[in-house]
């Protein structure tokens, strides 16, 4: 440690201190006759106590500070980083995992005396080495640089030694991370790289996601070493806790030595709900690795589609911009009638689009009751053809004084204050150049509970009167358009920005903000997915509501999980904020049902759901080392691959590399002389002794 003592004025302004110093204390003592009796000298003490104290008072008042310089020397940091994956404990015999285990703690024995050594453990993430397992069905090179980056990078981080079989399944590959650092990389090779006889699943491509009813393409891609000569069956099947149902069966001819080829089958989506399906290859003579003939794959089926009635007036070309909108969104079914001609129940509909409805010539009073009673939402449009009395009378929300026979162009204005869904900038800046709709003229007053989207801008003047604007009644969601003309806005679109994305998210946001119903439940609980990985944690969230609908956490909540075999866990909700958290853990593969419940006034609240989990062992699907990705590593960053057995050579090298050297830190701080405890005590004592021999002698 160097310290230098500074000013931020000339030095020589120190000779004005001690001049203060000695002017003030001359002033007090020397002609003060009042300690005469003990002698000169009792005087002069008196004097340079009271003279050294204002010396050091108008010594601060420079503000001088102490500069210090610390410099400190670091080791290098050379980080041991081994796989844990289940690829490396399929292959290596566990005499040979022994033996690796010794001789990388033996290195990292070796290694401290001159560096400091961090062991670390990876596969699905990556973990300081413990004797604790971790997940292990996947294998992240890339995760593992990106931890020693975000930890060592600000240090001095020497070098890295990587042991590994070089399968990656998760991640980038390794050689195409953005490493700006300058450490070399050494990789010690681990597996097997013979490829062995392998009948195996390559890949298969489905959809996440279909809709009950429908039917569903699966790919399947199917490749084979050194099988020629053979033949395998393909199986579909759906499975349902421990039983499975044969969907399809395909015989394939293996008929060279590196075979592929590509199946498609087609599902019937018949069952609602995350559905698990497996892929089968039936067994051949010879085969090496068996775990990579079968694989799980899920598929969550939505009974969730929504049907739409478009109920026009009459023909208009709304009805098909509309259609066109709403079917881009599978969740949506859309129906165009016609009142004339329309028969139906609209019970069977999810929403009813009224598009100039009520006319004169046609009402709605008895199909709005229907849908009352339903609490199915519903949406107007007003335009030319709509009878403003009728319209006023089957909605509450927009009250108009006016005739349909005198008509204005509006354009649409956000409201600021809208909070029940988010608008795209974009949108926000485009809406204002659209073309005009056209409304019937006259006076637009919304309802108090209401909550207007865009207000009408009339000749460019913005005012108070509603464009688009939602509320809810009695558990009913309404929504009105003041205007007829969406055709315009979707081709204008197209013309401006060649898609019809800004027109589509008004549209369908309006649609999706309507059509959602309020879930007013006191008590809710759900997992964060329903579909998991088994190398993924668990998580849900509950949320209980007192009277009026406040967030509360006081009673305690409990959770029970249950297989499909009846198995049982149960849990307990941690309480964060005003609500409850729970992370359950890992699951294996299967299919779970859960149960939350709580005591609250009295009563018992249950919230039940579902969440499924499919197996991640990518691990075993391929098992041949590679030890070229490994090579190709260590010489794109300065460093060397060996093997197993020359890990003891490591200790050489890296000492042999003159690049791993020490680093000297140099850190400079500054301190004001104010802030030091031990001068204000000094300058408190040279007062205290002054004042105490002035008592001592009688005076004052």
């Amino acid at each position: 440690m160097i310290n230098t003592f500074s000013f931020p004025y000339p030095w020589w302004f120190i000779f004005f201190c001690i001049l203060l110093g000695a002017v003030y204390a001359l002033g007090m003592y020397y002609r003060d006759k009042r300690f005469a009796d003990y002698g000169h000298w009792f005087t002069r003490l008196l004097a340079s106590l009271r003279g050294i104290s204002v010396f050091f008072i108008a010594l601060l008042l420079l503000s001088p500070f102490i500069k210090s310089i610390k410099e400190e020397i670091k080791r290098p940091v050379v980080v041991l980083a081994t796989d844990r994956s289940a690829s490396i404990n399929a292959v290596e015999k566990p005499a040979d995992q022994q033996k690796y285990n010794e001789d990388i703690t033996q290195l990292a024995e070796d290694l401290k005396a001159t560096y400091d050594v961090k062991m670390l453990d990876f596969a699905t993430d990556v973990h300081p080495h413990s004797q604790d397992s971790i997940p292990n069905t996947s294998t992240n090179i890339y995760q593992l640089f990106k931890y020693i980056d975000d930890n060592y990078s600000d240090q001095n981080l020497g070098a890295v030694i990587v042991g590994t079989d070089g399968i990656y399944n998760e991640g980038s590959n390794p050689l195409y991370m953005p490493n700006s650092s300058s450490y070399p990389i050494y990789t010690i090779a681990l597996g097997d790289t013979t490829q062995k006889k392998d009948l195996y699943i390559q890949n298969i491509l489905y959809n996440n996601i279909a809709y009950l009813g429908d039917k569903f393409p699966v790919q399947v891609d199917i490749s084979a070493y050194n099988c020629a000569g053979s033949s395998t069956k393909v199986t579909l099947e759906a499975i349902n806790g421990n039983s499975s149902r044969k969907i399809a069966e395909e015989t394939v001819s293996l008929n060279s030595r590196n075979f592929f080829t590509t199946k498609t089958f087609i599902i019937d989506a018949n069952q609602s709900g995350v559905n698990r399906y497996r892929i089968r290859l039936s067994h051949v003579d010879g085969d090496q690795n068996v775990h990579n003939n079968s694989r799980d794959f899920h598929v969550e089926i939505l009974d969730a589609r929504q049907k739409i009635l478009l109920l026009g007036n009459a023909p208009h070309p709304d009805l098909g911009a509309l259609k066109n909108i709403i079917t881009e969104n599978k969740n949506y079914d859309v129906t165009i009638s016609y009142i004339a001609d329309f028969k139906e129940n609209p019970s069977k509909y999810n929403m009813v689009i009224f598009h100039n409805l009520p006319s004169e010539t046609n009402g709605v009073a008895p199909i709005v009751s229907q849908l009352d009673k339903l609490d199915i939402p519903r949406i107007f449009i007003v335009g030319m053809q709509t009878s403003i009395g009728q319209f006023n009378a089957v909605q509450n929300l927009v009250n108009i004084i006016g005739n349909s026979k005198n008509t204005e162009e509006i354009q649409g204005d956000f409201n600021s204050g809208f909070t029940l869904f988010t608008t795209s900038d974009e949108l926000k800046n485009n809406i204002r150049i659209f073309p005009p709709l056209k409304t019937p003229f006259g006076e637009y007053k919304a309802s108090n509970t209401a909550t207007v989207y865009l207000y009408q801008n009339i000749k460019k003047i913005k005012t108070s009167y509603p464009l688009i604007i939602f509320d809810e009644k009695n558990t009913v969601k309404t929504a009105v358009i003041c205007g007829e003309g969406l055709w315009r806005w979707r081709l204008f679109d197209y013309l401006q920005h060649k898609n019809y994305n800004l027109i589509n998210e008004l549209v369908n946001k309006t649609i999706l903000l309507t059509s959602v119903k309020s879930d007013k439940r006191k008590f809710r609980a759900a997992t964060s997915k329903n579909l998991y990985k088994d190398n993924e944690q668990i998580q849900l969230n509950a949320q209980l509501y007192n009277e009026s609908y406040e967030l509360i956490n006081d009673p305690d909540v409990k959770l029970s999980v249950k297989d499909d075999d009846g198995k049982e866990y149960t849990y307990s909700f941690s309480k964060t904020s005003n609500y409850y958290t729970l992370n359950a853990g890992l699951f294996p593969q299967g299919s779970f049902s859960y149960t939350a419940t709580t005591q609250y006034n009295g009563k018992t609240l249950t919230a039940t759901g579902r969440f499924n989990v499919e197996s991640n062992q990518l691990e075993l699907y391929d098992l041949t080392a590679r030890h070229g990705l490994l090579k190709n590593l260590s010489d794109q960053y300065s460093g060397t691959m060996v093997y197993p057995k020359e890990i003891a050579s490591l200790k050489n090298i890296l000492i042999e590399n003159t690049q791993i050297k020490p680093v000297m830190y140099e850190s400079r701080s500054t301190t004001g002389i104010i802030h030091l405890k031990w001068l204000f005590f000094l300058i408190l004592a040279l007062l205290s002794v002054e004042w105490f021999f002035r008592r001592y002698s009688g005076n004052y």
